[in-house]
């Protein structure tokens, strides 16, 4: 049965995730590439992707959960997005999360600058940042709203995300 919860959560993140890559490609002038697993797990990020103006280190989680707790990132990838994010001005460390939201049925997800996301809660005095807090704007964050591809699959409408992501 915990084999079957287990496959469940992998399959809800693989199907964000891929959400978001189909996002992608709305938006003209974009390169992107998935970063591949290497071995022994050290990739920075998911995916690195670049526009015109912006480059984006993204890490993409979901969590049925109701905060997002830096545990879900790996030492290597809090390490990658952050270093990515010092290296020029228009470089962002990005993490993609999406709540799974039992009353709305449906994922509610916001991106988020992890150096960002960590000076708040070292502030706060702990490891996690709560949905609501994203919903409050407690830290700069877009909100990733929804769309549907022309393919007829689900996926977010990322071009609001990319415009705001000075103001991150």
């Amino acid at each position: 049965m915990k084999d079957v919860k287990q496959q469940e959560r992998q399959q809800r993140g693989t199907d964000f995730q891929d959400e978001i890559r189909r996002s992608w490609r709305l938006i003209s002038h974009t390169w992107r590439m998935r970063i591949p697993d290497g071995k022994g797990g050290t990739r920075p990020a998911d995916e690195l992707v670049l526009f015109e103006n912006i480059n984006i280190l993204a890490e993409m989680k979901r969590t049925e959960g109701d905060c997002f707790e830096l545990a879900f990132l790996e030492p290597h990838q809090i390490k990658g997005l952050l270093d990515f994010d010092k290296v020029i001005d228009r470089n962002y460390g990005l993490v993609y999360v999406s709540f799974l939201n039992e009353e709305l049925k449906r994922d509610v997800a916001y991106a988020f600058r992890l150096v960002t996301a960590m000076r708040y809660m070292r502030q706060k005095r702990r490891k996690y940042i709560s949905m609501e807090e994203l919903y409050n704007n407690a830290i700069p964050r877009v909100y990733l709203s929804r769309a549907v591809m022309p393919d007829g699959k689900p996926g977010y409408n990322l071009k609001e995300m990319v415009s705001h992501c000075k103001y991150l």
